[in-house]
């Protein structure tokens, strides 16, 4: 991708959905070198292979009229349970100008429109994660903000990736749901946290953070959901 910036919103983007690991290699590759790499630590983005698309991971590419990436995202998906965008980024080039924005929405629209019960983002909580050049946690919980996201409260750990190390500190948003009251039941999402630990680190854990991350889960019949503006209502995780 041209390191060139683009000094107005981008008008002329297209977003392509690629379901298939057989698809647009070349794309994918440029997508992960000039969007998600950079974008991410080795914490919480590994390799490649992470990002590929597959039967139940989605990769959103927001490309311009030449098909340089722009922005990606992410999301595996889970027609009857908990999704999750793993990722979403934009090209430091393009960012501010949309592309972003465009991305989520159509996302979004596509989420309800196969009506995904849920579909989560994990994201830096501002009082874990200090502002650095690369690093805007409350800038992100804006953008979230306009898009209709709301807070889960309830604090989050990232798992382990490919031997990487969790990151803590984190913030589960509802990005979609089902209609109805400001709340999720917890059984699903408890199911889903411990299958994400064993996924990535290979079993249930029972270290104390984990299991003071797991026990919070659980502790109630449902977890509410909170306007974006309250995330510091969320109570960070104490461990023993």
């Amino acid at each position: 991708m041209s390191d060139g910036f683009y000094p107005e919103p981008v008008t002329d983007l297209a977003i392509i959905d690629l379901h298939d690991a057989t698809g647009d290699q070349e794309l994918v590759e440029r997508t992960y070198h000039a969007v998600l790499r950079p974008s991410f630590t080795s914490d919480e983005l590994s390799g490649v292979h992470a990002v590929r698309p597959g039967p139940q991971r989605l990769l959103t590419v927001a490309v311009n009229d030449e098909r340089a990436p722009l922005g990606a995202a992410v999301t595996e998906l889970e027609p009857d349970g908990v999704s999750l965008l793993a990722y979403l980024a934009v090209a430091a080039a393009a960012r501010n100008l949309g592309a972003g924005a465009r991305l989520v929405a159509h996302l979004r629209q596509n989420w309800r429109a196969a009506g995904y019960p849920l579909v989560l983002a994990e994201v830096h909580d501002p009082r874990g994660h200090a502002e650095a050049e690369h690093e805007r946690p409350q800038a992100r919980l804006r953008f979230y903000g306009r898009a209709g996201a709301e807070v889960l409260d309830v604090p989050w750990v990232q798992p382990a990736l490919d031997g990487g190390s969790r990151v803590s500190d984190m913030l589960l948003l509802a990005l979609h749901r089902s209609e109805g009251p400001a709340q999720v039941p917890s059984a699903p999402l408890l199911a889903w946290a411990e299958e994400y630990f064993v996924e990535s680190e290979g079993r249930v854990p029972d270290d104390p953070q984990a299991s003071a991350l797991l026990q919070r889960i659980g502790a109630r019949d449902v977890i509410a959901l909170l306007s974006m503006d309250d995330w510091r209502q969320v109570q960070r995780l104490s461990v023993s």
